[in-house]
Protein backbone atom coordinates (compact mmCIF):
# COMPACT_ATOMS: atom_id res chain seq x y z
CA UNK A 1 0.00 0.00 0.00
CA UNK A 2 0.94 3.69 -1.07
CA UNK A 3 0.55 5.72 2.24
CA UNK A 4 1.32 9.00 0.38
CA UNK A 5 -1.34 7.94 -2.26
CA UNK A 6 -4.11 7.40 0.11
CA UNK A 7 -3.08 10.21 2.43
CA UNK A 8 -3.91 12.41 -0.90
CA UNK A 9 -6.65 10.89 -1.67
CA UNK A 10 -8.19 11.04 1.95
CA UNK A 11 -7.55 14.71 1.68
CA UNK A 12 -9.04 15.61 -1.80
CA UNK A 13 -11.86 13.81 -0.94
CA UNK A 14 -12.13 15.59 2.55
CA UNK A 15 -11.67 18.83 0.64
CA UNK A 16 -14.51 17.66 -1.87
CA UNK A 17 -16.60 17.53 0.87
CA UNK A 18 -15.66 21.01 2.14
CA UNK A 19 -14.81 19.61 5.49
CA UNK A 20 -11.42 20.57 7.38
CA UNK A 21 -9.20 18.42 8.88
CA UNK A 22 -10.61 20.01 12.67
CA UNK A 23 -14.27 18.77 10.98
CA UNK A 24 -12.99 15.42 9.76
CA UNK A 25 -11.22 14.37 13.52
CA UNK A 26 -14.43 15.53 15.15
CA UNK A 27 -16.55 12.97 13.22
CA UNK A 28 -14.65 10.57 13.89
CA UNK A 29 -13.21 11.07 17.51
CA UNK A 30 -9.71 11.71 16.73
CA UNK A 31 -7.56 14.54 16.59
CA UNK A 32 -6.87 17.33 13.86
CA UNK A 33 -3.07 16.71 14.19
CA UNK A 34 -3.99 12.49 13.87
CA UNK A 35 -5.93 13.38 10.68
CA UNK A 36 -2.90 15.53 9.57
CA UNK A 37 -0.69 12.67 9.59
CA UNK A 38 -3.07 10.36 7.28
CA UNK A 39 -2.82 13.23 4.58
CA UNK A 40 0.70 13.32 4.45
CA UNK A 41 1.37 9.57 4.11
CA UNK A 42 2.82 9.61 7.52
CA UNK A 43 0.56 6.97 9.18
CA UNK A 44 -2.61 4.95 8.73
CA UNK A 45 -5.64 5.07 10.24
CA UNK A 46 -5.98 2.69 13.14
CA UNK A 47 -8.24 -0.45 11.67
CA UNK A 48 -10.92 0.51 13.57
CA UNK A 49 -11.43 3.47 12.07
CA UNK A 50 -11.62 2.35 8.28
CA UNK A 51 -15.35 1.73 8.08
CA UNK A 52 -16.04 5.37 9.55
CA UNK A 53 -13.70 6.90 7.64
CA UNK A 54 -14.90 5.79 4.37
CA UNK A 55 -18.78 6.15 5.25
CA UNK A 56 -17.64 9.83 5.71
CA UNK A 57 -15.94 9.55 2.40
CA UNK A 58 -18.70 8.07 0.48
CA UNK A 59 -16.20 5.11 -0.22
CA UNK A 60 -15.05 1.78 -0.09
CA UNK A 61 -12.66 0.14 2.07
CA UNK A 62 -10.72 -1.03 -0.95
CA UNK A 63 -11.23 2.11 -2.66
CA UNK A 64 -9.23 3.84 0.43
CA UNK A 65 -6.49 1.12 0.48
CA UNK A 66 -5.81 1.44 -3.32
CA UNK A 67 -5.90 4.91 -3.25
CA UNK A 68 -8.64 6.18 -5.82
CA UNK A 69 -11.95 5.39 -6.53
CA UNK A 70 -13.71 2.97 -9.04
CA UNK A 71 -11.27 0.10 -8.42
CA UNK A 72 -11.18 -2.55 -10.79
CA UNK A 73 -11.20 -6.41 -9.90
CA UNK A 74 -7.63 -7.18 -11.23
CA UNK A 75 -6.73 -3.98 -8.79
CA UNK A 76 -8.88 -5.77 -5.99
CA UNK A 77 -7.15 -8.88 -6.39
CA UNK A 78 -3.37 -6.66 -6.22
CA UNK A 79 -4.71 -5.16 -3.15
CA UNK A 80 -5.54 -8.22 -1.49
CA UNK A 81 -2.15 -10.33 -2.32
CA UNK A 82 -0.23 -7.74 -0.87
CA UNK A 83 -1.96 -7.33 2.23
CA UNK A 84 -1.39 -11.29 2.50
CA UNK A 85 2.10 -11.36 1.29
CA UNK A 86 2.40 -8.63 4.09
CA UNK A 87 0.74 -11.11 6.30
CA UNK A 88 3.21 -13.61 5.51
CA UNK A 89 6.03 -11.76 6.07
CA UNK A 90 4.82 -11.18 9.85
CA UNK A 91 7.17 -13.18 12.17
CA UNK A 92 4.63 -12.76 15.13
CA UNK A 93 1.27 -12.58 15.28
CA UNK A 94 -0.64 -11.89 18.45
CA UNK A 95 -4.28 -13.33 18.79
CA UNK A 96 -3.14 -15.42 15.02
CA UNK A 97 -6.17 -18.23 15.67
CA UNK A 98 -8.68 -15.36 15.88
CA UNK A 99 -7.05 -13.85 12.95
CA UNK A 100 -6.46 -17.02 10.57
CA UNK A 101 -10.43 -18.20 11.38
CA UNK A 102 -11.98 -14.71 10.16
CA UNK A 103 -9.47 -15.53 7.19
CA UNK A 104 -11.07 -19.49 6.48
CA UNK A 105 -14.23 -18.21 7.17
CA UNK A 106 -14.15 -15.55 4.31
CA UNK A 107 -12.53 -18.40 1.91
CA UNK A 108 -15.02 -20.46 2.61
CA UNK A 109 -17.71 -18.42 2.29
CA UNK A 110 -16.14 -17.43 -1.38
CA UNK A 111 -17.56 -13.66 -0.94
CA UNK A 112 -14.59 -11.23 -2.65
CA UNK A 113 -16.06 -8.68 -0.30
CA UNK A 114 -15.31 -10.24 3.01
CA UNK A 115 -11.80 -11.75 1.51
CA UNK A 116 -11.06 -7.94 1.37
CA UNK A 117 -11.93 -6.71 4.43
CA UNK A 118 -10.70 -9.28 6.42
CA UNK A 119 -7.64 -8.79 4.06
CA UNK A 120 -7.11 -5.69 4.74
CA UNK A 121 -7.86 -6.35 8.71
CA UNK A 122 -4.62 -8.78 8.74
CA UNK A 123 -2.95 -6.08 7.18
CA UNK A 124 -3.39 -3.26 9.54
CA UNK A 125 -3.21 -5.02 12.04
CA UNK A 126 -0.03 -5.60 11.84
CA UNK A 127 0.61 -2.34 12.79
CA UNK A 128 -0.28 -3.61 17.00
CA UNK A 129 1.90 -7.33 15.94
CA UNK A 130 5.82 -7.63 16.08
CA UNK A 131 7.29 -7.91 12.77
CA UNK A 132 10.95 -6.66 13.94
CA UNK A 133 13.11 -6.23 16.77
CA UNK A 134 12.95 -3.03 18.57
CA UNK A 135 16.55 -1.59 17.57
CA UNK A 136 18.43 -0.02 21.28
CA UNK A 137 20.85 2.51 21.97
CA UNK A 138 22.60 2.48 25.41
CA UNK A 139 25.77 4.44 24.35
CA UNK A 140 25.83 8.24 25.70
CA UNK A 141 28.16 8.67 22.48
CA UNK A 142 25.33 8.37 20.37
CA UNK A 143 23.15 10.22 22.07
CA UNK A 144 22.84 13.49 19.28
CA UNK A 145 21.96 10.50 16.65
CA UNK A 146 19.05 9.49 17.79
CA UNK A 147 17.91 12.29 20.41
CA UNK A 148 17.70 16.16 19.31
CA UNK A 149 18.19 18.54 16.45
CA UNK A 150 20.85 16.62 15.29
CA UNK A 151 19.24 13.34 15.68
CA UNK A 152 19.62 11.04 12.01
CA UNK A 153 17.64 8.81 9.93
CA UNK A 154 14.50 6.84 11.62
CA UNK A 155 15.13 9.05 15.03
CA UNK A 156 14.76 12.72 13.27
CA UNK A 157 11.25 13.25 13.09
CA UNK A 158 9.07 11.39 15.92
CA UNK A 159 5.57 12.37 14.89
CA UNK A 160 6.63 16.43 14.99
CA UNK A 161 6.77 15.46 18.65
CA UNK A 162 9.14 18.50 20.43
CA UNK A 163 12.04 16.84 22.09
CA UNK A 164 13.33 20.08 23.05
CA UNK A 165 13.03 18.72 27.22
CA UNK A 166 15.89 16.86 26.49
CA UNK A 167 19.51 18.48 26.29
CA UNK A 168 20.62 19.42 22.76
CA UNK A 169 23.85 17.89 23.89
CA UNK A 170 25.60 15.84 26.67
CA UNK A 171 28.23 18.13 27.78
CA UNK A 172 31.05 18.47 30.86
CA UNK A 173 27.82 20.25 33.35
CA UNK A 174 26.68 16.47 32.96
CA UNK A 175 27.11 13.19 34.64
CA UNK A 176 25.17 10.31 32.49
CA UNK A 177 24.32 7.71 35.20
CA UNK A 178 21.70 5.79 32.59
CA UNK A 179 20.57 6.23 28.91
CA UNK A 180 18.72 4.11 26.67
CA UNK A 181 16.92 4.79 23.36
CA UNK A 182 14.42 2.17 21.67
CA UNK A 183 13.49 2.74 18.78
CA UNK A 184 10.58 -0.02 16.84
CA UNK A 185 8.79 0.18 13.79
CA UNK A 186 6.30 -2.82 12.92
CA UNK A 187 4.90 -0.52 10.54
CA UNK A 188 4.55 3.34 12.64
CA UNK A 189 7.51 3.95 14.22
CA UNK A 190 7.28 4.66 18.33
CA UNK A 191 10.31 5.58 20.88
CA UNK A 192 10.89 4.89 24.26
CA UNK A 193 13.89 6.72 25.86
CA UNK A 194 15.46 8.00 28.87
CA UNK A 195 18.59 9.92 30.35
CA UNK A 196 19.48 10.29 33.98
CA UNK A 197 21.92 12.79 34.76
CA UNK A 198 23.32 14.06 37.90
CA UNK A 199 24.73 17.78 37.98
CA UNK A 200 26.23 19.81 40.24
CA UNK A 201 24.54 23.03 42.00
CA UNK A 202 24.77 25.19 39.55
CA UNK A 203 24.41 23.70 36.81
CA UNK A 204 21.16 21.91 37.67
CA UNK A 205 19.38 24.95 39.31
CA UNK A 206 20.22 26.60 35.65
CA UNK A 207 18.88 23.08 34.02
CA UNK A 208 15.57 23.50 36.43
CA UNK A 209 15.22 26.97 35.22
CA UNK A 210 15.57 26.13 31.50
CA UNK A 211 12.67 23.51 31.63
CA UNK A 212 10.41 25.55 33.25
CA UNK A 213 10.29 27.66 31.05
CA UNK A 214 9.29 25.13 28.47
CA UNK A 215 6.03 24.79 30.84
CA UNK A 216 3.79 21.79 31.02
CA UNK A 217 1.01 20.63 29.08
CA UNK A 218 -2.24 19.51 30.16
CA UNK A 219 -1.76 16.05 30.04
CA UNK A 220 -4.06 14.34 32.71
CA UNK A 221 -6.38 11.58 31.93
CA UNK A 222 -4.38 11.30 28.50
CA UNK A 223 -3.90 6.90 28.73
CA UNK A 224 -5.45 7.05 32.43
CA UNK A 225 -2.67 9.39 33.76
CA UNK A 226 -3.55 10.94 37.12
CA UNK A 227 -0.35 12.74 37.78
CA UNK A 228 3.33 11.37 39.55
CA UNK A 229 4.85 9.77 42.43
CA UNK A 230 5.32 12.00 45.27
CA UNK A 231 9.16 11.57 44.96
CA UNK A 232 8.97 12.73 41.85
CA UNK A 233 8.23 16.29 40.69
CA UNK A 234 7.45 16.98 36.99
CA UNK A 235 9.57 20.34 35.55
CA UNK A 236 8.36 19.76 32.21
CA UNK A 237 5.97 18.44 29.80
CA UNK A 238 5.32 17.85 26.12
CA UNK A 239 1.79 16.11 25.73
CA UNK A 240 -0.24 14.80 22.97
CA UNK A 241 -3.05 13.10 23.21
CA UNK A 242 -2.18 10.79 20.79
CA UNK A 243 1.60 10.66 20.09
CA UNK A 244 2.27 10.51 23.93
CA UNK A 245 4.30 12.30 26.30
CA UNK A 246 7.87 14.17 26.17
CA UNK A 247 8.78 15.58 29.86
CA UNK A 248 11.19 15.86 32.87
CA UNK A 249 11.26 15.00 36.46
CA UNK A 250 13.64 15.45 39.34
CA UNK A 251 14.13 14.25 42.77
CA UNK A 252 14.57 17.82 43.76
CA UNK A 253 18.23 17.63 44.83
CA UNK A 254 20.52 16.89 41.95
CA UNK A 255 18.89 14.46 39.17
CA UNK A 256 16.95 15.11 36.31
CA UNK A 257 15.27 12.33 34.24
CA UNK A 258 13.96 13.09 31.15
CA UNK A 259 11.88 10.79 29.36
CA UNK A 260 9.79 10.43 25.98
CA UNK A 261 7.30 7.76 25.26
CA UNK A 262 5.89 8.33 21.81
CA UNK A 263 3.70 6.01 19.96
CA UNK A 264 1.01 5.77 17.10
CA UNK A 265 -2.64 4.94 16.92
CA UNK A 266 -3.14 5.18 20.58
CA UNK A 267 -1.20 1.99 22.06
CA UNK A 268 2.64 0.72 21.97
CA UNK A 269 3.17 -2.34 19.69
CA UNK A 270 5.77 -3.54 22.25
CA UNK A 271 5.76 -4.22 26.06
CA UNK A 272 6.95 -0.98 26.80
CA UNK A 273 7.68 -1.97 30.70
CA UNK A 274 10.25 -4.24 29.38
CA UNK A 275 12.37 -0.95 28.12
CA UNK A 276 11.69 1.10 30.91
CA UNK A 277 11.89 0.64 34.52
CA UNK A 278 8.32 1.99 35.76
CA UNK A 279 9.52 4.45 38.48
CA UNK A 280 9.87 6.60 35.44
CA UNK A 281 6.42 6.66 33.98
CA UNK A 282 3.49 8.72 35.33
CA UNK A 283 0.68 7.37 37.62
CA UNK A 284 -1.65 5.45 35.92
CA UNK A 285 -0.04 5.27 32.43
CA UNK A 286 -1.46 2.58 30.37
CA UNK A 287 -0.48 2.67 27.05
CA UNK A 288 -1.08 -1.25 26.26
CA UNK A 289 -3.31 -2.47 23.38
CA UNK A 290 -6.37 -2.73 25.37
CA UNK A 291 -5.94 0.68 27.34
CA UNK A 292 -9.12 2.02 28.15
CA UNK A 293 -8.33 5.55 26.84
CA UNK A 294 -7.80 4.11 23.31
CA UNK A 295 -11.37 2.17 23.67
CA UNK A 296 -12.89 5.45 24.61
CA UNK A 297 -11.06 7.86 22.01
CA UNK A 298 -12.31 4.83 19.46
CA UNK A 299 -15.97 4.88 20.22
CA UNK A 300 -15.79 1.13 21.53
Amino acid sequence: MNQERIGAFIARLRAEKNLTQKDLARRLGVTDKAVSKWENGRCMPDILLLKPLCMELDITINELLNGERDVTKDETDENLIRILKEYKQMKKVKNVLTVISIALLALLASLIVCLILGAAAIGLMSYGFVSEKPVITTDPSQYSAVIGSEAKGEYRDKWDMDESIFPEKINADMTVKDFKMVYYNPFDAQYISYLVVDYDKAAYTAEINRLKGLGIDEYQNFYGVTGFPDDQHLIAMNADPYQGFIYAITDDEDTIVYIELIFCNYFFDLTYTDYIDVVYLPSGFDATVDNPYRKEMMGE
